[in-house]
Protein backbone atom coordinates (compact mmCIF):
# COMPACT_ATOMS: atom_id res chain seq x y z
CA UNK A 1 0.00 0.00 0.00
CA UNK A 2 1.37 3.60 -0.70
CA UNK A 3 1.09 6.39 1.07
CA UNK A 4 -1.60 8.92 0.15
CA UNK A 5 -0.08 12.17 -0.98
CA UNK A 6 -2.09 15.14 -0.44
CA UNK A 7 -2.89 17.97 -2.79
CA UNK A 8 0.00 20.24 -3.24
CA UNK A 9 -1.34 22.29 -5.74
CA UNK A 10 -5.09 23.72 -4.12
CA UNK A 11 -5.21 23.01 -0.89
CA UNK A 12 -2.20 24.97 0.05
CA UNK A 13 -3.39 27.72 -2.18
CA UNK A 14 -7.27 27.03 -0.32
CA UNK A 15 -5.65 26.89 3.33
CA UNK A 16 -3.99 30.75 2.55
CA UNK A 17 -6.80 32.38 1.23
CA UNK A 18 -8.87 31.51 4.01
CA UNK A 19 -6.20 32.68 6.48
CA UNK A 20 -6.94 35.98 4.33
CA UNK A 21 -10.35 35.81 4.59
CA UNK A 22 -10.05 35.51 8.41
CA UNK A 23 -7.87 38.22 8.92
CA UNK A 24 -9.65 40.32 6.57
CA UNK A 25 -12.86 39.85 8.42
CA UNK A 26 -11.42 40.97 11.31
CA UNK A 27 -11.08 44.37 9.91
CA UNK A 28 -15.00 44.94 8.64
CA UNK A 29 -15.50 48.41 10.55
CA UNK A 30 -18.90 47.07 12.37
CA UNK A 31 -21.04 49.94 11.22
CA UNK A 32 -24.28 47.53 11.35
CA UNK A 33 -24.04 44.04 12.80
CA UNK A 34 -21.49 41.62 13.71
CA UNK A 35 -18.25 40.69 11.87
CA UNK A 36 -18.55 36.61 9.95
CA UNK A 37 -18.22 34.83 12.26
CA UNK A 38 -17.29 31.45 10.08
CA UNK A 39 -14.85 31.01 7.54
CA UNK A 40 -13.77 27.85 6.12
CA UNK A 41 -13.34 26.17 2.98
CA UNK A 42 -16.25 24.08 0.98
CA UNK A 43 -16.62 21.79 -1.68
CA UNK A 44 -19.10 21.65 -4.60
CA UNK A 45 -19.97 23.46 -7.85
CA UNK A 46 -22.11 25.64 -5.35
CA UNK A 47 -22.34 26.70 -1.80
CA UNK A 48 -25.39 25.11 -0.10
CA UNK A 49 -26.67 27.71 2.43
CA UNK A 50 -28.66 26.56 5.36
CA UNK A 51 -27.95 22.80 4.99
CA UNK A 52 -26.65 22.45 8.57
CA UNK A 53 -29.83 21.91 10.96
CA UNK A 54 -28.02 22.71 14.08
CA UNK A 55 -26.98 26.23 13.54
CA UNK A 56 -27.43 29.04 10.64
CA UNK A 57 -24.15 29.47 9.63
CA UNK A 58 -25.63 32.34 7.35
CA UNK A 59 -27.43 34.48 10.43
CA UNK A 60 -23.50 34.14 11.82
CA UNK A 61 -21.98 35.20 9.16
CA UNK A 62 -20.55 32.61 6.53
CA UNK A 63 -17.18 33.39 4.42
CA UNK A 64 -15.55 30.63 2.43
CA UNK A 65 -13.39 29.79 -0.41
CA UNK A 66 -14.55 27.14 -2.87
CA UNK A 67 -11.90 25.64 -5.57
CA UNK A 68 -14.15 26.08 -9.14
CA UNK A 69 -11.25 24.51 -11.63
CA UNK A 70 -8.46 24.08 -12.31
CA UNK A 71 -6.28 23.97 -16.21
CA UNK A 72 -3.02 24.42 -17.83
CA UNK A 73 -2.71 27.73 -18.23
CA UNK A 74 1.86 27.63 -19.56
CA UNK A 75 1.78 29.83 -22.27
CA UNK A 76 -0.58 33.08 -21.61
CA UNK A 77 -2.09 32.89 -17.99
CA UNK A 78 -4.61 33.19 -17.41
CA UNK A 79 -5.65 31.47 -21.02
CA UNK A 80 -6.03 27.79 -20.79
CA UNK A 81 -3.33 25.94 -23.14
CA UNK A 82 -4.57 25.20 -26.80
CA UNK A 83 -1.20 24.08 -28.35
CA UNK A 84 0.43 20.57 -27.43
CA UNK A 85 3.58 21.28 -25.16
CA UNK A 86 6.59 18.71 -25.30
CA UNK A 87 7.40 19.93 -21.80
CA UNK A 88 4.17 19.11 -20.43
CA UNK A 89 2.18 21.42 -17.74
CA UNK A 90 4.71 23.64 -16.53
CA UNK A 91 1.95 26.28 -14.98
CA UNK A 92 -1.57 25.32 -14.11
CA UNK A 93 -4.41 28.54 -13.34
CA UNK A 94 -6.80 27.61 -10.08
CA UNK A 95 -9.78 29.25 -9.78
CA UNK A 96 -11.39 30.18 -6.68
CA UNK A 97 -14.63 31.90 -5.48
CA UNK A 98 -14.79 33.72 -2.07
CA UNK A 99 -17.77 34.63 -0.84
CA UNK A 100 -19.86 35.49 1.90
CA UNK A 101 -23.60 35.68 2.96
CA UNK A 102 -25.53 36.91 5.69
CA UNK A 103 -29.36 36.85 6.95
CA UNK A 104 -31.64 38.72 5.47
CA UNK A 105 -34.53 40.68 6.79
CA UNK A 106 -37.61 38.60 6.83
CA UNK A 107 -41.84 38.60 7.38
CA UNK A 108 -43.96 37.14 9.40
CA UNK A 109 -48.05 37.25 9.44
CA UNK A 110 -48.16 41.02 10.30
CA UNK A 111 -44.77 42.54 9.13
CA UNK A 112 -42.95 43.21 6.19
CA UNK A 113 -38.98 44.20 6.52
CA UNK A 114 -38.26 47.96 6.93
CA UNK A 115 -35.75 50.03 4.49
CA UNK A 116 -33.62 50.20 7.45
CA UNK A 117 -33.42 46.59 8.11
CA UNK A 118 -32.68 46.13 4.18
CA UNK A 119 -30.31 49.07 4.75
CA UNK A 120 -28.54 47.10 7.39
CA UNK A 121 -28.32 43.76 5.84
CA UNK A 122 -27.59 45.56 2.31
CA UNK A 123 -24.29 47.64 4.01
CA UNK A 124 -23.58 43.92 5.55
CA UNK A 125 -22.90 42.70 2.06
CA UNK A 126 -21.12 45.48 0.96
CA UNK A 127 -18.58 45.01 3.79
CA UNK A 128 -18.39 41.23 3.10
CA UNK A 129 -17.22 42.42 -0.75
CA UNK A 130 -14.94 44.79 0.45
CA UNK A 131 -13.38 41.91 2.84
CA UNK A 132 -12.96 39.58 0.21
CA UNK A 133 -11.55 42.08 -1.81
CA UNK A 134 -8.70 42.81 0.93
CA UNK A 135 -8.42 38.61 1.12
CA UNK A 136 -7.62 38.78 -2.48
CA UNK A 137 -5.34 41.47 -2.13
CA UNK A 138 -3.77 39.59 1.00
CA UNK A 139 -3.32 36.57 -1.24
CA UNK A 140 -1.43 38.76 -3.78
CA UNK A 141 0.77 39.91 -1.49
CA UNK A 142 2.19 37.37 0.17
CA UNK A 143 2.11 35.48 -3.29
CA UNK A 144 4.65 37.84 -4.95
CA UNK A 145 5.79 35.41 -7.52
CA UNK A 146 2.20 34.11 -8.43
CA UNK A 147 0.34 35.94 -11.00
CA UNK A 148 -3.28 36.52 -9.90
CA UNK A 149 -6.42 38.06 -11.79
CA UNK A 150 -9.02 39.33 -9.20
CA UNK A 151 -12.55 38.52 -11.22
CA UNK A 152 -16.01 40.86 -10.64
CA UNK A 153 -17.79 40.30 -7.83
CA UNK A 154 -21.50 39.73 -8.17
CA UNK A 155 -24.55 39.10 -5.64
CA UNK A 156 -25.72 36.16 -4.96
CA UNK A 157 -29.44 35.13 -5.33
CA UNK A 158 -31.03 34.96 -1.72
CA UNK A 159 -31.75 31.93 -0.88
CA UNK A 160 -32.95 30.47 2.31
CA UNK A 161 -33.03 33.84 4.02
CA UNK A 162 -29.47 34.60 3.22
CA UNK A 163 -28.09 37.48 1.15
CA UNK A 164 -24.29 38.14 0.00
CA UNK A 165 -21.68 38.51 -2.82
CA UNK A 166 -19.22 36.27 -4.47
CA UNK A 167 -15.77 37.45 -5.99
CA UNK A 168 -13.76 34.86 -8.27
CA UNK A 169 -9.78 35.03 -7.88
CA UNK A 170 -7.88 32.42 -10.43
CA UNK A 171 -3.81 32.39 -9.66
CA UNK A 172 -1.22 30.87 -11.41
CA UNK A 173 0.88 27.85 -9.80
CA UNK A 174 3.74 25.69 -10.76
CA UNK A 175 2.81 21.90 -11.92
CA UNK A 176 3.83 20.31 -8.97
CA UNK A 177 1.99 17.02 -9.26
CA UNK A 178 3.13 16.20 -12.60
Amino acid sequence: MTTPIPDPLVAPIAADLVACLVAAAAQIPNQVGDNPRIACLRPGDRVELLIAQNRDECCEGLMWVRWVRTYPSSQAFPAPDSAPSKCGITRWAVVFELGAVRCAPTSDMETIPTCAEWDEATLNVYDDGAAIRRAMCCFTDSHPYELVVQSEGQPLTTEGGCVGVAYLMTTSAPACDC
